[in-house]
């Protein structure tokens, strides 16, 4: 088959993009979250239940368990709840990874490449969509901002629904627009199909498709002045079709079940914070009407409401705080996103504000559909401020907004050499720094080894560099007996990781001690997670089997030791002497006295 150039290119970078996302499957160990969907996707084939992680849909973590189960795993169901509130797939999570032990690392793997054909899907809708609006450019562009963004290709090496739902969501709009185009029954059955599966990947999407939906119907009768009531009608069928595919995944469990009859969790559907009150519906005249959804898929939604309604410590800009901030995720795309991809992005936006008068009808109907997206997807998660974690929440606008960065290319000779210089640069930084793409930072922001000092959790740490920390063990024998404070949601001692927990130091706390009755730094060598070097309130595995809880503990370790190591940009090494140790002691000592002396 002979292809012209940028088409043979934009296979390579296809291809070059599977490869990349396989290494760095196949080198990082279960991330926190991570260790809670293959479990319970494979407790969804196994029994037809749907409580374990059913703060969002099933459809991603049931795919990833679909070849793992083929495998034979060991399971341990014996933390499972039936109450979704009680969040039990951590439990859950925890106990699959030590009753398989090493052998955890492979099953994860094979659960990984199995989401892989959902970024394929995504690159090639995305493409096509681009060639579709801004005609024979080519799709180089696009493919190489997808292919090469260190937010797609850390998520799409996880076992998480965030790819899957990136996909979804943007196949679901894109079927909308074609439905626009030619509202025949065929495309009203073929966009309730893909509507529905977008549903399954991501509660978002039942906000943001509601609020496309009314975007698109004004401007087919802006631009058509056909008959609004036949299109309405189908749209219709359209949710009907979509509520079907979702309750058919669910095995219509509880569908249809009334209002009235839920027992919830979060302030918004019980009314308040009455602990007596679990459903605000009761006794008003909505109590029995049903709901045309799975049960556990409203369960779902109202417990992921309880989590943000109750909050979370967050971290951002070296600050923790209760709860979040309105602006997190646009200071998390300015220090994370390659500075190639945000130049070209400005670059469009700005050409496409200044030359307003050329907007013909049809382009605004067009680009309504690009550019609404991401703005929803943005100002959703900004408005949930309960806690500010992580940046792969706003991964599904990003398709969108990578159709309008290339955009660039089109705009005359000087652009698209400045598009291809920019894209250049974001493949070439994203690759120097590979495979943590998880630690991405961009130049601006110092790279990754500066991240910490703007965010933390899964923007650059999640337990993912753990698997590293024992292939590094294993070549220095002198760090047989090695301390370690690890974010992480497994215990690392199940696949063969030694280590104990070192001595904590809280100011003023002298009664925070090791179980070796220690406090502070002690001579040896030590792996400290980032986040907990930046005081992380988390539960952390003690080496023996138990957990304890860590708030603050280890922070000493980045006040004033110097790393000797690094395990990506995720964990320190330390390697501390006893006369190292004894200085920073009395350091610590003197602090605390003169802070009881004021």
């Amino acid at each position: 088959m002979k292809f012209r150039s940028p088409q043979a290119l934009s296979i390579a970078v296809l291809l070059s993009f599977v490869g990349l996302v396989t290494w760095s499957s196949a080198v990082h160990s279960p991330a926190i979250d991570e260790v809670a969907h293959l479990p319970s996707g494979i407790s969804h084939l196994q029994f037809g239940r749907f409580e374990l992680y059913a703060v969002n849909p099933p459809l991603a973590e049931s795919w990833a368990a679909l070849p793992v189960i083929c495998m034979a795993p060991v399971t341990d169901w014996t933390g499972y709840y039936t109450r979704i509130a009680s969040r039990s797939e951590f439990i859950v999570g925890k106990r699959f990874i030590a009753a398989n032990g090493p052998r955890s690392s492979l099953l994860f793997l094979i659960g990984r490449l199995a989401l892989l054909p959902f970024s394929i899907l995504g690159i090639l809708i995305m493409s096509r969509w681009y060639r579709l609006l801004l005609g024979n450019h080519g799709t180089l562009p696009v493919t190489i901002l997808f292919a090469f963004s260190p937010l797609v290709l850390g998520n799409a090496s996880l076992v998480t629904p965030d790819v899957a739902a990136t996909a979804g969501g943007l196949t679901a709009i894109y079927y909308f627009r074609a439905w626009l185009n030619d509202t025949a029954w065929s495309n009203t059955f073929q966009l309730g199909i893909v509507t529905g599966v977008g549903l399954l990947t991501k509660f978002t999407w039942c906000i943001v498709f509601p609020l496309i939906a009314p975007v698109g119907i004004t401007h087919y009768w802006w631009i058509h002045r056909g008959s609004l009531r036949a299109a309405l009608i189908r749209l219709s069928f359209v949710a009907v079709l979509a509520l079907f595919v979702v309750n058919a995944l669910y095995g219509f469990d509880s569908s249809f079940q009334s209002v009235g009859s839920f027992e919830f969790v979060s302030e918004a559907l019980t009314g308040g914070d009455d602990a007596s009150i679990t459903n605000r519906f009761r006794g008003s005249v909505l109590e029995t009407v049903p709901m045309p959804i799975p049960g556990c898929y409203l369960l779902g939604i109202d417990a992921q409401k309880r989590d943000f309604e109750q909050g979370y410590p967050s971290y951002l800009l070296g600050e923790w705080k209760h709860g979040g901030w309105w602006y997190y995720y646009l200071i998390g795309f300015l220090v994370k996103e390659p500075i190639g991809f945000q130049l070209m992005l400005y670059a469009s936006i700005v050409s496409g504000l200044w030359s307003w008068r050329k907007w013909t009808r049809e382009s605004v109907r067009e680009w309504s559909l690009i550019v609404v997206p991401p703005l929803l997807i943005f100002g959703l998660v900004s408005s949930q401020t309960g806690f500010n974690h992580h940046m792969r929440y706003v991964l599904p606008a990003y398709p969108f907004l990578f159709i309008i960065a290339a955009r660039t290319v089109t705009l005359g000779k000087f652009w698209k050499w400045f598009s291809y210089g920019c894209l250049t640069w974001q493949a070439a930084a994203v690759l120097w720094f590979a495979p943590h793409w998880m630690s991405y930072f961009n130049e601006a922001a110092g790279g990754p080894l500066n991240g910490h000092k703007y965010l933390v959790d899964s923007n650059i740490d999640w337990g993912q560099d753990i698997l590293m920390l024992k292939w590094w063990q294993d070549k220095h024998p002198e760090a047989t007996d090695l301390q370690a404070a690890l974010f992480t949601g497994f215990d690392p001692k199940d696949i063969g990781l030694k280590f104990r927990l070192p001595a904590p130091y809280m100011p003023l706390e002298p009664q925070t001690l090791s179980k070796q009755g220690l406090r502070g730094p002690q001579p040896g060598w030590y792996a400290i997670s980032v986040c907990q070097l930046k005081g992380h309130s988390f539960s952390v595995p003690e080496g023996d089997g138990t957990w304890s809880w860590s708030d603050g503990h280890f922070t000493y370790f980045m006040d004033n030791f110097e790393p000797v190591d690094r395990i990506g940009y995720s964990i320190y090494i330390y390697h501390i002497t006893e006369d190292q140790a004894a200085e920073v002691r009395a350091h610590l000592r003197k602090q605390e006295w003169d802070g009881l002396a004021k």
